[in-house]
């Protein structure tokens, strides 16, 4: 289960590979650690800071923590940018794209639907996209919620906070898994083209 913290909390912190491995499998998995045919040592180096042990079954979860050390802060918050509804990914450099590309949780795609090598993608104006994995790492919906067809990508809303003013948002995305929503929000005191994540239960058409 998600949870509700700032991505700014969210640090990238070195890793074996085995670690990284074990991980990215889990990611796939639904969070749950995989078992067998890894190694005890790799599996109890995981600290439960990344992966949370069940008392009951003794099975371990990935936590907010764990997936987001899979990543940098900015590649992090670049998957969580991607428009869900195409799946395009915005603002990688070249660095970021291989980066993302290596694990699997973005491809490069041609218009005319071809997949291109991370090093390659300059060749046919391949662009970015979010993959399956990549959705999950950051809890994006796979496919489109209720919560689109009241309040579809690019339409207005009204931001309604307890104890501070109502503020008119464009909404940018899908709600996460961790019940967020991005946003743009629209008074003039919001500062520049900051967009945040807002509870998608504060947002009213």
């Amino acid at each position: 289960m998600y949870e509700n913290r700032p991505l700014h909390s969210y640090a990238i912190t070195k890793m074996s590979k085995g670690q990284r491995k074990v991980l990215l499998a889990a990611v796939d998995g639904g969070g749950r650690l995989p078992g067998g045919v890894v190694s005890a040592r790799v599996l109890e180096s995981i600290s439960e800071a990344w992966a949370r042990t069940e008392e009951e079954t003794g099975s371990r979860f990935l936590t907010p923590e764990g997936r987001a050390a899979l990543l940098p802060t900015d590649r992090y918050r670049q998957l969580r940018r991607a428009n869900p509804q195409t799946g395009a990914v915005y603002g990688l450099n070249h660095r970021d794209g291989q980066g993302l590309s290596r694990d699997g949780l973005v491809i490069f795609q041609s218009s005319d639907g071809r997949i291109a090598e991370a090093t390659e993608h300059w060749r046919t104006n391949a662009y970015p996209y979010i993959t399956e994995r990549g959705r999950k790492l950051v809890g994006m919906p796979l496919t489109a919620p209720s919560f689109a067809a009241r309040l579809p990508i690019g339409s207005r809303a009204v931001w309604v906070r307890d104890g501070k003013p109502d503020m008119p948002v464009e909404v940018k995305g899908w709600p996460f898994g961790d019940g967020t929503v991005r946003v743009h929000p629209l008074a003039d005191d919001w500062p520049g083209y900051r967009e945040t994540e807002v509870p998608a239960a504060e947002l009213h058409p």
